[in-house]
């Protein structure tokens, strides 16, 4: 079958040793060139009458003869920028598409392997031999784009991502960047042309040097939840990951960086736990509900009997909660069901309340009622009205 599609088509057309074998590349484990070489000779030694035309590699009708050029192709790789592993990609030309899928359909080649394919191991083996990086099939620092019809190439650099928890000091500020709500972070006279309604935040005041340090084009600060932006957060910190993206520079100290960023927000922020991970993290500490425990003051003093009766009632309760009031104008307007597992009032403090919960759940609201979108409440339970005045995180969960 192989001798008599090979036959039929290079009386067709001219092929190179790459592409004939390439015809058949799934058949075994050779390469391409070394099957196609084979192939061609048994066909030559069958059909002696044959040899001026099945000899004929040159031009080859299917790559133009890009494996003779492959050196060339890879000797312009210049990157200015640090990476330990890489993976390669071409870009070929839509022409040659086109044929490749011609010779498949019209001589039934259900084993074509495809020239992109071939291409991408083939210049892979080059280009690691001459920068003496590693390649990768996923999970790579930087993908190489070969243009090997144009001399071109194109470096795409992944991010890179770093774990760390933070802890907030100080009561108004944002977790991340708040953009002005009047010119949508242009600058107008309403937020001083900054474009933002904060000065600073959070985000800000880690990224900056991480920024610095690594070269980067760019970031983005993701956390597990947020909290308000007149809340602390104590304790052993929230969970975030920074995503910096095309660094120049990958191989950066992180515990000097984490003791300078300290040192410069004293007071305001503090960073602990920074490692570097992997994109997977980000997606699992958005989307993965961390228990927490805060530390709430409420406008009311409570008696021994409500005490009492908050405790009791409030161990392992569901709650149903409405967007909260104060921010349905920019979220999704539904219910959320959850858990709350204990509430502890304080005996020095009538007035303290330490609530743990799961992720996701307003304290405020579960404290408030907010006009009955959260049920039960602590409100509702008391039968009068309750606020809460001032709230600390003191605790999220350990694992991420």
């Amino acid at each position: 079958m192989i001798l008599k599609t090979s036959k039929e088509i290079l009386e067709e057309h001219i092929l190179c040793n790459h592409c004939l074998g390439r015809q058949f590349g799934k058949i075994s484990t050779s390469t391409n060139e070394r099957r196609g070489k084979i192939i061609r000779n048994l066909l030559i030694s069958l059909n002696p009458e044959l040899v001026s035309d099945i000899d004929l590699q040159n031009p080859c009708f299917l790559c133009d003869n890009i494996f003779e050029r492959t050196d060339e192709v890879v000797n312009n790789i210049s990157p200015d920028f640090e990476f330990a592993t890489f993976h390669a990609g071409t870009k070929i030309p839509d022409e040659i598409m086109k044929k490749e899928e011609m010779l498949k359909e019209k001589y039934c080649l259900q084993y074509q392997e495809s020239i992109k394919q071939e291409l991408n191991r083939e210049l892979g083996k080059k280009i690691g031999s001459i920068i003496g990086k590693e390649f990768k099939r996923e999970k790579e620092d930087v993908t190489i784009l070969l243009h090997p019809y144009e001399s071109k190439i194109d470096y795409f650099i992944n991010p890179l991502f770093i774990y760390g928890r933070y802890n907030k000091l100080v009561r108004g500020l944002p977790q991340t960047k708040w953009l002005c709500r009047r010119c949508k972070g242009k600058g107008c006279s309403k937020c001083g042309n900054t474009g933002k309604m904060y000065d600073e935040s959070i985000e800000e005041l880690i990224t900056e040097l991480f920024l610095k340090e690594t070269k980067g084009s760019d970031s983005s600060f993701h956390g597990a939840g947020r909290e308000d932006i007149d809340v602390l957060m104590l304790g052993n910190g929230r969970p975030f990951v920074l995503e910096i993206k095309s660094p120049k520079i990958r191989n950066i100290d992180l515990q000097r960086l984490e003791q300078e960023i300290n040192k410069m927000n004293e007071g305001k922020v503090k960073i602990s736990e920074l490692c570097f991970v992997e994109k997977e993290v980000v997606e699992k500490i958005k989307n993965t509900h961390l228990r927490k425990t805060y530390l709430a003051e409420i406008d009311v003093c409570l008696n021994e009997e409500e005490k009492n009766k908050i405790e009791e009632f409030f161990i392992d309760r569901d709650i149903y909660q409405e967007t909260p009031n104060r921010v349905v104008h920019r979220r999704a307007d539904k219910t959320r069901i959850r858990k709350v597992y204990k509430v502890l009032t304080s005996k020095e403090n009538c007035s303290s309340l330490e609530i743990y919960c799961d992720g996701g759940l307003y304290i405020k609201e579960l404290i408030s009622g907010d006009e009955a979108r959260t049920n039960p409440s602590i409100a509702e339970l008391l039968g009068k009205n309750v606020k809460c005045v001032l709230l600390n995180v003191i605790s999220i969960e350990e694992k991420v």
